[in-house]
């Protein structure tokens, strides 16, 4: 998987307008994270007062690395919950997975 790191803007109609072509071997879709800067917002446009950042031009190559040796991610889970005394899993609903949206609301009320 190739990254690329680049900048542009979001128009009225939620489109995104690239400043700078990305420079790719094959076109095909793609996977798109959008990181929105915190900036002031002129009130009658709504569009940010900083226009550019130039840190943002160049595309980088993220090299995201296999560790073989990592622990998986529901081993690490296993460790967590047996770590759980069983009088503590016992105070919970027998439900909870079904309705926990339900449980949560009752937790958000108080």
């Amino acid at each position: 998987m190739q990254a690329f790191e680049v900048s542009g803007t979001i128009d009225p109609t939620g489109r995104l307008i690239l400043d700078q072509p990305l420079q790719v071997s094959h076109p095909g879709r793609i996977r798109l994270i959008v990181l929105l800067e915190e900036t002031d917002h002129h009130p009658a446009t709504n569009q940010p007062t900083s226009t550019h950042d130039s840190s943002f031009s160049q595309p980088a190559t993220l090299q995201v690395a296999f560790d073989p040796n990592a622990i998986p991610i529901w081993e690490l889970a296993a460790q967590i919950t047996a770590s759980v005394p069983a009088e503590e899993w016992a105070k919970l609903p027998p439900d909870l997975a079904q309705n926990f949206d339900y449980y949560q609301s009752l937790r958000d009320d108080s």
